[in-house]
């Protein structure tokens, strides 16, 4: 019974380190970044973004990401594995960063999203970008470099 136990802890030893791995290598608009570009990305991201989208990708609204705060509104979407962020190919998601906008879908009831435009280059954009995808597992990344090939 023991040695099952013992075995049981560690296969979740294996799980827990595995989910928890970083990819060493993500590719954004056919450009492979590295995990020093990647570091970088999540630096803009943490000065840039994380007040609207979390410091780890889990939105305005953590607790209940896609329910209307007391505006009526939703807040900004999760870009972690929980959002809708990796539905969209990098030229859709490139684009909304530098200019910005509001829903596609729903503009009375969801934040506005500022254009970062001019205050990143497309290199700083691409690098967040980049560290948004380390937020996703493997099958979400797969998932969204098709969305990107089909022009989505």
């Amino acid at each position: 019974m023991r040695l099952r136990w013992i075995g049981l802890l560690g296969l979740l030893g294996l799980v827990l380190v595995g989910c928890g791995s970083q990819p060493e290598e993500i590719i954004v608009r056919g450009v492979t970044y590295d995990t020093k570009q990647m570091a970088q990305g999540q630096q803009i991201y943490a000065q840039s973004c994380a007040s609207c989208h979390g410091a780890n990708g889990e939105g305005q609204f953590p607790d209940a990401p896609n329910k209307p705060d007391g505006t009526g509104r939703i807040g900004a979407p999760p870009h972690n594995g929980i959002g809708h962020t990796w539905h969209h190919g990098d030229e859709m998601l490139i684009r909304y960063i530098r200019e910005g906008g509001i829903s596609l879908t729903d503009p009375v009831n969801f934040y506005p999203m500022p254009a970062f435009g001019d205050q990143l280059s497309e290199d700083e954009i691409m690098a967040v970008l980049a560290h948004i995808k380390t937020l996703w597992n493997d099958e979400q990344r797969t998932r969204q470099q098709q969305a990107t090939e089909a022009g989505g």
